[in-house]
């Protein structure tokens, strides 16, 4: 299959059925069993909801993001209830964040040597999409437009 084919391929990533046992999360974020357990308890983190009896947990990827927010608030001497409450301010970026990332994502595309994202339409007359690319380590951007895929 070549490069190409390869990008048709392409799927948007989902990550709202990433999974992870609680020991895998621990072992994840640096942030003990016991620990988990207990910002559960408190509310701070929430396990999926199973249903049923089963009774072993189950975090997803909010989780994850959360407890090492916490985390890295905790190694910077912050108190727990202090690095919670930084840790929800912080998670509502990362929510609208991820928000518009899924939103704005269309496509990876090859220009020439170049692989570049697609992030939609720039204008709301839908009339050029906005690509972005890196070149020397730097992040660029191009607007083509999308009568004739010319940049402008």
């Amino acid at each position: 299959m070549n490069q190409e084919s390869d990008l048709k391929q392409f799927k948007k990533p989902t990550f709202e059925n990433m999974r992870f046992r609680i020991g895998e999360l621990a072992r994840m974020t640096g942030v003990s069993t016991r620990q988990l357990r207990y910002w559960e308890k408190q509310g701070y983190v929430l396990a999926i909801d199973r249903g049923g009896d089963n009774e072993s947990r189950l975090y997803g990827l909010h989780a994850y993001v959360k407890v090492s927010i916490i985390k890295q608030h905790l190694d910077d001497g912050e108190s727990l209830h202090d690095a919670v409450i930084a840790a929800e301010k912080q998670f509502e970026n990362f929510m609208i964040i991820k928000q518009i990332v899924k939103v704005a994502f269309q496509g990876l595309e090859i220009d020439g040597d170049k692989s570049k994202i697609n992030l939609g339409y720039f204008d709301d007359t839908e009339t050029q999409w906005l690509y972005a690319y890196l070149e020397d380590d730097k992040i660029k951007y191009r607007l083509v437009d999308t009568a004739n895929n010319e940049c402008t």
